[in-house]
């Protein structure tokens, strides 16, 4: 099992791909370690470098039981050594949902690692304005919170199945979702109550980078599904990034398994335009 120790802990990665030209590196979403990811992600690695890896708490990299050695920046600075420890001196960064967050935050305190920047189903916010993102925002604080209390008391999956119980109640496109119970199951069970709670509160205390993120340079993608409640947060996002790409990936909610095809397509594309020099401003549909 590849491990490096790097920012204090051990940290579980995986290069796949044929070697040689600038590296992608991605980063799973919260409580979805790359274990489970990582089948989705497989055509990216037919022709460059896919570097994966388990976030500090999740899957198999370490998992601190001190609620202190969590937090936005500890993951950016555990990317960063990770890299270090690769040899990795540029790389395309990018991540979703919770991967994204994180992909901002190393984005804005080590962008002399960035060749490019994907912000896919995200935010870069924390609730920190009375715009509709910032109240989106706010409401995943305060669900984020409620699931981490509800794993303390009940556990990981007792709190995943009432997690299902709201969507069949509550999520009008819960019929045509990629997703099931059983795979959301076996994917909770990489994860351990520490490792979730932890996370789970350094997500709710995260930094608002809405002013940082004005001074990324690099070429950016901001992709967001037309379903998914982060749309808001990407629209703000792609604003606040000059010269950023938007793409909104139609009848998609939150995840990359919707119409999985469009988003490792854009992923293509985008990469494809900027290792050929080209600009990625713009908006589009797909």
């Amino acid at each position: 099992m590849p491990t490096v120790n790097a920012n204090g802990i051990d940290i579980w990665y995986e290069v796949l791909g044929p070697e040689g030209g600038t590296p992608l590196v991605l980063t799973h979403g919260f409580a979805g370690p790359s274990g489970h990811w990582r089948p989705e992600l497989l055509p990216l690695a037919e022709k460059r470098t896919l570097v994966l890896y388990d976030v500090r708490g999740h899957g198999k990299t370490s998992v601190p039981t001190d609620p202190a050695l969590y937090s936005l920046p500890v993951f950016a600075a555990d990317l960063a050594g990770l890299l270090s420890a690769l040899g990795i001196e540029r790389a395309h960064v990018g991540g979703v949902s919770m991967g994204g967050m994180i992909t901002a935050q190393f984005a804005v305190d080590y962008p002399q690692m960035c060749e490019s920047v994907l912000l896919c189903d995200t935010t870069c916010g924390n609730g920190a304005s009375e715009s509709p993102a910032a109240k989106w925002e706010r409401q995943v604080q305060n669900g984020i919170a409620a699931l981490a209390h509800l794993v303390r008391a009940a556990g990981l999956e007792t709190t995943l199945r009432t997690e299902w119980d709201w969507k069949r109640a509550n999520d009008p496109h819960l019929d045509v979702s990629p997703y099931s119970l059983e795979n959301d199951l076996a994917r909770i069970k990489m994860m351990t109550v520490e490792g979730y709670v932890n996370s789970a509160q350094a997500l709710a205390a995260r930094p608002d980078l809405t002013e940082r993120v004005r001074g990324i340079t690099a070429p950016s993608l901001v992709m967001i599904g037309e379903w998914d409640e982060f749309l808001p947060c990407a629209q703000r996002d792609h604003q606040l990034i000059a010269g950023s790409r938007l793409v909104v990936r139609r009848e998609c909610a939150h995840g990359s398994r919707w119409r999985l095809p469009t988003f490792l397509s854009e992923i293509e594309a985008f990469l494809a335009d900027v290792e050929a020099g080209r600009s990625v401003a713009g908006e589009r549909e797909v």
